[in-house]
């Protein structure tokens, strides 16, 4: 199951690697470039990719040469905060164990490092002030582009992707405190 998403992640990786590497280039091409944070540039690219095509972007294939993309059989939506966590949180020692674990917590893991990247790549993102909206616009684009689209919307994700999204940028702060304490010793 989680071989698949990973493939799928790198698919999509691989094919907008170039696209971005050339708008990089483009974009880069007076300014003074700095190895270190090219590298991490890419690396939060790649994280995006990976996460947005498993959360936005259809799932595809090429069979007998036509691009064919994957119905959606069972697409809901929650509006109520915590029903879904309560849920899940029930089904922990039940039939769906595992579904409602990989649920909790890829919300929860897949989105910290959107709270450790932009505040590392961006200093105007720094404050909390910042990050508490950036932590709730995230998620709230992510699910509510899946409700337009027709995929499953839960107000349940956005609260524990913005949980996730702040618990990265406690790790930002904290790699970012240590780092400090380093330099005045």
């Amino acid at each position: 199951m989680i071989g698949s998403f990973l493939m799928s992640m790198l698919m999509y990786c691989v094919l907008l690697l170039p696209f971005y590497l050339l708008a990089r280039f483009l974009l880069m091409k007076r300014k003074k470039i700095t190895f270190g944070r090219e590298a991490i540039m890419l690396l939060f690219f790649c994280y995006c990719v990976s996460i947005f095509s498993q959360t936005i972007i259809p799932d595809f294939w090429i069979g007998n040469g036509q691009l064919k993309f994957a119905t959606i059989h069972f697409a809901s939506s929650n509006f109520i905060p915590f029903s879904t966590i309560h849920n899940y949180i029930e089904q922990l020692q039940g039939p769906i164990a595992q579904i409602a674990f990989y649920n909790l917590a890829g919300n929860i893991v897949l989105f910290i490092p959107f709270g450790f990247f932009i505040p590392l790549l961006w200093q105007k993102f720094r404050s909390i002030g910042a990050m508490l909206i950036i932590s709730f616009c995230i998620p709230l684009f992510i699910e509510g582009t899946q409700y337009f689209i027709g995929r499953s919307s839960d107000i349940d994700d956005v609260l524990l992707n913005a949980i996730a999204i702040f618990l990265g940028y406690g790790f930002y702060l904290l790699v970012n405190f240590i780092k400090i304490k380093r330099k005045r010793l």
